[in-house]
């Protein structure tokens, strides 16, 4: 799964956080943009984006039991990604909106 792949390397790369694969949870759910809370993506994120989305979150618990939560919210039929998230104890430490060559 390409977006468990993102979410283990950015916990390790960037936020130094040693990740065992198998102690990760996930699960998708497609929801509409207006029913994401504007304090974990921004409306100026989400401006454009198709009427509802593919999100795909991962849950991880590290050994100090920090809680980090990654999202990626893509096209339903495509696949193709449009957002990354992370959250750190529920607070958004990355969010990012990807142009179509980081796809």
């Amino acid at each position: 799964m390409k977006e468990l792949g993102w979410f283990v390397k950015t916990l390790e790369d960037e936020f130094k956080v040693e990740v065992n694969r198998n102690q990760i949870s996930y699960e998708g759910n497609e929801l509409y943009l207006d029913e994401i809370d504007d304090s974990l993506i921004p409306s100026e994120m989400v401006e454009g984006l198709p009427e509802s989305l593919l999100f795909e979150t991962m849950l991880f618990e590290g050994k100090d039991q920090t809680e980090w939560l990654g999202m990626v919210a893509m096209d339903l039929e495509t696949r193709e990604w449009y957002l990354q998230v992370i959250l750190k104890n529920g607070e958004p430490v990355l969010r990012k909106r990807l142009d179509k060559e980081e796809f």
